[in-house]
């Protein structure tokens, strides 16, 4: 392991934490247009986070809705800050949706009902029985369901962030900041164990530094971490297991469009067995004509759940639109957004996140919140 300040000379590592912690905070330094202070973190919301990860008693409903709006980001830490009260923005404990209106109304009460089978569960060595439970919860990718493992096991088993992602990997790998990282995105539940086998370096040298084994890793290094990540340049790796991934083994390198790429669902009039109604997205090329066919994108949607190389086929019938996978490639998203048994004829936009051929994808819904909100 090697660590580097912001000019890339290599520190030891209480220097590279004293270095970049200060970056989370409001009022702390910054980093161009990646760590601006509207990213930054109270430190009062913080002291609450921080109480609320060591709670003996069960998470109730107040308590995850508390726990999810930190980690989506739908508190207003500036204004908390200044009345020293939680204050969250787009009226978020009330209606539990994200500023995608992204529906969390019934995940959030279900999984508080749930939590004494969670903690039963996760306390008799378990902790993938609560993993797996977040297809069936609207809104909950993998990410924000280990973000609730992390609260129940008080932080034994460790937050998930790319963002620390991305720092683990260059730490480990002793590359400086601005170097590009190539990670695997977080999608299964050995992807996590493949994630925490990736912290352990970290945790033996953090543990003998704070004397302490509470936490998986502490709180003042997760901070550390997730400012670190922001440095480096981030590339994504892709699954060799697939079959989509094998088609992407054979297209040509691509860089991917710095347009925001516009499709639309079409109907296939077509009802599978489990009463899903097929569709599928056909995407319009930009002006340098791209994407192509055999191109591959990778997508990642609102709720953090992430769609890896998905190839671009013909079929699309329109001058100038190639279609996204065969049908059914995309139907985990389209049954998260939308009715099994409707197919709804709606735009939908792919927004570069300047990682080569990595989109965000939004429903039409979620695009005007976003163009309304502000980015």
């Amino acid at each position: 392991m090697t660590f580097f300040d912001e000019q890339g000379n290599p520190i030891q590592y209480q220097e590279w934490l004293k270095t970049y912690e200060p970056y989370y905070f409001l009022n702390g330094p910054t980093q161009g247009n990646r760590i601006t202070g509207q990213r930054q973190t109270s430190l009062f919301v913080e002291n609450q986070v921080c109480a609320l990860l060591m709670q003996t008693t069960p998470l109730s409903k107040n308590d995850l809705i508390l726990a999810m709006a930190w980690k989506i980001g739908e508190i207003d830490h500036a204004g908390s800050d200044a009345a020293k009260k939680i204050k969250f923005l787009n009226n978020w404990p009330i209606s539990l949706k994200d500023r995608y209106r992204h529906d969390f109304l019934l995940s959030i009460p279900s999984l508080a009902a749930n939590m004494p089978t969670i903690l039963t569960k996760v306390g008799e060595g378990d902790p993938r029985y609560l993993f797996d439970l977040h297809p069936g919860l609207d809104g909950f990718g993998p990410t924000y369901i280990l973000t609730v493992l992390f609260f129940v096991t008080h932080g034994r088993f460790p937050i998930y962030d790319r963002y620390a992602h991305v720092a683990a990997h260059a730490i480990n790998q002793g590359l400086p900041p601005g170097s590009t990282v190539n990670y695997k995105e977080l999608r299964k539940w050995t992807d996590y164990k493949d994630y925490m086998n990736l912290l352990a370096p970290l945790r033996k040298t953090v543990l003998q530094q704070l004397k302490s084994s509470s936490m998986f890793i502490s709180r003042p290094v997760d901070r550390a971490l997730w400012v670190y990540g922001h440095f480096f340049n981030t590339k994504p790796k892709v699954a060799s297991t697939t079959s989509s991934s094998r088609i992407h083994s054979s297209a040509p390198v691509i860089s991917g469009s710095n347009d925001v790429l516009v499709g639309r669902i079409r109907d296939l009039s077509q009802t599978t067995a489990d009463g899903w109604r097929r569709r599928e997205i056909v995407i319009g090329q930009d002006k340098n004509g791209y994407p192509k066919v055999r191109d591959c994108i990778h997508l990642v949607d609102s709720s953090g759940a992430t769609y890896s190389a998905l190839p671009m086929i013909r079929g699309a019938g329109i001058q100038g639109y190639v279609c996204l996978g065969k049908p059914g490639t995309l139907k985990a998203w389209f049954t998260r957004h939308y009715p099994l048994d409707k197919a709804k004829a709606e735009n939908v936009y792919f927004e570069p996140t300047r990682h080569g051929d990595q989109y965000r994808i939004y429903t039409e819904s979620e695009w005007k919140a976003r163009r309304v909100a502000g980015p």
